[in-house]
């Protein structure tokens, strides 16, 4: 018994550790999104999606005469405007990671506390 609680442990935290390393909402991947654009090297459109993952993203983006442009806005566990917009008017600290998009490259990038005029 004490084996399997012990392996449990273990699993758990590895599962834990994984999970935070996998997850690029962060201050990290936002100063990367920035030197890469610093350097001119821009970071496209489809890897910042890939990154922060299809299911912790708002995606304000649009296609203009054939470029997406716009802000990718990065929450963990949040896919949806309207969701976000509920727990910042019940006024949840939410923390993520905005990238402005232009030509279907990151331009720039902030990690912090999002709020309402974020969503503007």
């Amino acid at each position: 018994m004490k084996t399997l609680k012990l392996f449990s442990s273990i699993f758990t935290m590895f599962l834990a550790l994984v999970l935070l390393v996998g997850c690029n909402i962060s201050q990290s991947y936002a100063d990367k999104i920035n030197k890469a654009a610093e350097k001119d090297e821009h970071i496209e459109y489809s890897e910042v999606i890939k990154k922060l993952g299809e299911d912790n993203i708002v995606d304000l983006t649009a296609e203009v005469l054939g470029f997406r442009v716009g802000v990718v806005i990065g929450v963990k566990g949040l896919d949806d405007k309207e969701a976000l917009e509920e727990k910042i008017e019940a006024g949840e600290k939410v923390e993520g990671i905005i990238v402005t998009i232009a030509n279907g490259k990151a331009m720039s990038a902030k990690y912090g506390e999002i709020n309402a005029d974020d969503l503007k």
